[in-house]
């Protein structure tokens, strides 16, 4: 029997099922006379205590497993832990309403989870796994319970849940936890983010497999396609151990070109960037060869904290950045809020479609302060290294003459308080958008350069909810009117002076970053894990057939002959190792 989910954590693996299901934490509302009251609150401080005791260990544990900035996850949990608005209910419960702790906790913490987990907006339905993580923590201490299930096995093994907080992939065994499989949560979930860090496969977001496994059932796990197959046949498991070789096959040939550039056997450069949304991630990105930081997602500042980032801290984390590439440049993409990223405090109104509302560059035209604010950090931070600044969104021009219209204040700002900084930062954007790409000639008179955004242009072109289950099976970045919107959008660049890139999912696919490279495209942008294979790809063709095989793409009128045609043209430029990441047959 096989399932499908997301795939979180590349890899493989085989092994026994080990069933985990969190215990049912009994809690009874139960009267607290005034008088005990101190005595109430002193036993829930300390089960907080506790709890932040265990969460500074497992914090500490993957500080030194990874790094200080993979640890940073757990940040997440120690500000929910410590949200004085959580604090200050549960204590006005216990005085004021002479209630039990424990009921008020789990009242106050699984009333804000249920409001998190029941929106339809992906970044905070992740937020409810931390919240409940939290909340189960501090039950336990305060109920005296331990956990119901056990995160060592003692043999080797791929373990099935509900879900699986952060807190519990750092203690998974990375030598006998084979892989882990869950029925919630989505690739950039916390858990997801450490099973990577890991190196722990993992697939996600796989719904209703525990009503089919069994206990000891033999399970495969495939990280890299998000698919598990249960009680897998004697050939299915000869397949997943060939897997396992050509993996370690690969990771030996991409480590000889780690610092060679990517070019093709005909001359052409690519400039490789990497895909980061963390400053952790940067010493990543320079161990894979990354040709600098194709696109900085700045949402982290924003997003799990109570009140706005101030210049200075942004500031600060943009010079670590910018001194760590040492001169390889940086692309910041401004704050891409709203639509499916939301800041709590900042109180945005509710829309119905926020995909098509108050997002990306609109967003932080409507909040010139906040956006000011960060334009003075990354200006500031310029000083420190190569500095480019990108807007996220943009669908028309007078969008995109605000927006600098903002820099120029900036820099003027800047200048009159002799501020050190880069007056000559590169300002790009991102194509998104229907209304960009046919306005793409207008736009590149006031731009430096273009990036392509795959994923959302591919959603607004084809009018498809990329997030919407039932819809997966129709969302196709290789639709001809994808390919014609990229063609066009690279030669209106062209012809306007910009370099043209691509960051969006696409650019991590050998066959479809060569397909981009014979589209005329400058630069991709990709996940730290694909740049590897992505830069082999490269240096294994000519870019004279890459331009053959992107011509005869674009002259088809379907996905299915695109792929058709990759299959004909590009795949046999390739070495095996980069296609064998597909199903069984």
């Amino acid at each position: 029997m096989k399932f499908r989910g997301v795939p979180a954590s590349a890899g493989v693996g085989v092994g026994p099922v080990v069933r985990l299901e969190h215990e049912e934490l009994l809690v009874r509302d139960a009267a607290v006379p005034g008088a005990q009251a101190a005595a109430e609150m002193e036993r829930f401080q300390q089960a907080c205590v506790a709890a932040r005791a265990d969460l500074l260990t497992i914090r500490d544990k993957i500080a030194r497993e990874l790094s200080p900035n993979e640890a940073a996850i757990y940040d997440a949990h120690l500000m929910i832990l410590d949200d004085p608005e959580l604090l200050g209910a549960v204590e006005r419960d216990v005085r004021e309403r002479h209630r039990n702790a424990a009921a008020a906790y789990r009242d106050a913490m699984s009333g804000y989870a249920a409001r998190l987990g029941s929106v339809q907006v992906e970044h905070l339905r992740e937020r409810h796994a931390d919240i409940l993580d939290v909340e189960r923590r501090v039950l336990r201490h305060l109920l005296g319970v331990q956990p119901g299930h056990t995160l060592a096995p003692g043999v080797p093994c791929v373990l099935i849940a509900h879900d699986l907080a952060p807190s519990e992939v750092a203690l998974l065994d990375r030598e006998l936890v084979r892989g882990f499989v869950t029925e919630v949560g989505s690739r950039s979930s916390h858990g997801a983010i450490v099973a990577r860090g890991r190196g722990i496969p993992a697939v996600v977001g796989c719904r209703g497999i525990l009503q089919h496994v069994r206990e000891g059932t033999q399970a495969a796990v495939d990280g890299f396609v998000g698919t598990v197959e249960l009680d897998p046949d004697e050939d299915t498991r000869t397949f997943f151990a060939a897997r396992r070789v050509r993996i370690e096959e690969e990771s030996r040939e991409l480590l000889t070109i780690q610092s060679e550039p990517a070019v093709t056997k005909d001359g052409r450069r690519v400039d490789l960037g990497a895909n980061i949304e963390l400053p952790g991630e940067v010493e990543r990105a320079l161990s894979v060869g990354a040709d600098g930081v194709g696109l900085f997602r700045t949402e982290f500042f924003y997003l799990d904290r109570h009140q706005l980032p101030s210049e200075e801290e942004q500031t600060e984390a943009y010079r670590r950045v910018l001194e760590q590439m040492q001169g390889k440049p940086v692309i910041f993409r401004t704050m891409d809020l709203g639509g499916d990223k939301v800041a709590s405090y900042l109180q945005l109104t509710h829309e119905t479609n926020p995909f098509l509302g108050h997002r990306g560059i609109r967003f932080a035209l409507a909040h010139p302060e906040i956006f000011r604010a960060q334009l003075r950090a990354i200006y500031r931070a310029s000083a420190h290294g190569r500095a480019r600044i990108m807007f996220p969104m943009v669908s028309s021009q007078a969008e995109l003459r605000r927006a600098n219209a903002l820099c120029e204040q900036v820099r003027d700002e800047l200048a009159r308080a002799r501020v050190p900084h880069d007056p000559e930062v590169e300002i790009g954007m991102m194509i998104e958008t229907p209304s960009a790409v046919w306005m793409a000639d207008v736009l590149a008179r006031e731009t430096k350069f273009f990036s392509i955004g795959t994923n959302d242009l591919t959603q607004y072109t084809l009018a498809m909810d990329r997030d919407n289950e039932r819809l997966a099976h129709l969302y196709e970045p290789l639709d001809p009117a994808i390919l014609r919107s990229i063609r066009h959008t690279v030669t209106v660049g062209h012809d306007g002076g910009i370099w043209v890139g691509v960051c969006g999912e696409m650019a991590g696919d050998p066959r479809t970053a060569v397909l981009l490279l014979g589209m005329g495209v400058d630069e991709l942008s990709v996940a730290c894990f694909d740049l590897p294979r992505v830069k082999a790809a490269i240096r294994n063709v000519r870019c004279a057939d890459a331009r053959r095989a992107a011509s005869e793409a674009l002259d088809q009128s379907s996905a299915d002959d695109v792929k058709a045609v990759l299959a004909e043209r590009i795949e046999p430029m390739l070495p095996k190792y980069l296609l064998t990441q597909g199903e069984k047959p």
